[in-house]
């Protein structure tokens, strides 16, 4: 079962119609909150309350938990969802990329962040592995109109040093926080 938390960030935001024509193909955008052991108090939570320690974490609403502390099976929410693509999407528009953030801490994924970002990359994944056993990887790629929104590559493009991944982070996205 998925657990979601809307909240503010929401509010403002266009929900497709059930016949609302997609123009643009589209990404996921959510924080799957990773194990949390609270899981009917997550109505509270906000990417602030997530990120406390971690100011350069991306996050994004809803937040989603699972059940089984699984990582969510985004084929099976896109089946959900797609008559209505914002409620777990963003319109890949020109210039940006989708984007799947994940935060590993001893082969353990800790968090994952799906969104669109101004990228200078486009496709492939990018790893930085810490010596505390902490490992981000992000991945790019561009989704098709019509189909399930990709946020994942299968290729990895090389594992960065601790100057690159800055620069990916803070120089090379453009993050449209929400």
């Amino acid at each position: 079962m998925l657990c979601v938390v809307f909240g503010l960030a929401l509010a403002g935001a266009a929900v497709a119609s059930e016949d609302t024509q997609v123009e643009y193909p589209y990404c996921f955008r959510f924080t799957w909150i990773g194990p949390y052991q609270d899981k009917q108090h997550i109505a509270g939570l906000t990417c602030e309350h997530l990120r406390e320690d971690f100011k350069n974490v991306p996050c994004r609403r809803p937040l989603v938990a699972t059940d089984n502390d699984a990582i969510p099976d985004t084929i099976d929410l896109w089946r959900q969802y797609h008559k209505q693509p914002n409620t777990f999407g963003c319109p890949l528009v020109p210039g940006e990329a989708c984007v799947k953030y994940t935060y590993t801490y001893n082969k353990g994924v800790q968090n994952i962040t799906y969104m669109c970002a101004k990228s200078n990359a486009t496709y492939g994944c990018y790893r930085q592995k810490f010596i505390s056993g902490l490992e981000v990887e992000v991945c790019l790629c561009k989704s098709e109109l019509g189909h399930v929104p990709c946020n994942h590559a299968t290729i990895s493009m090389h594992n960065l040093l601790k100057s690159d991944i800055l620069w990916l982070i803070l120089g090379g996205f453009s993050l449209i926080w929400l």
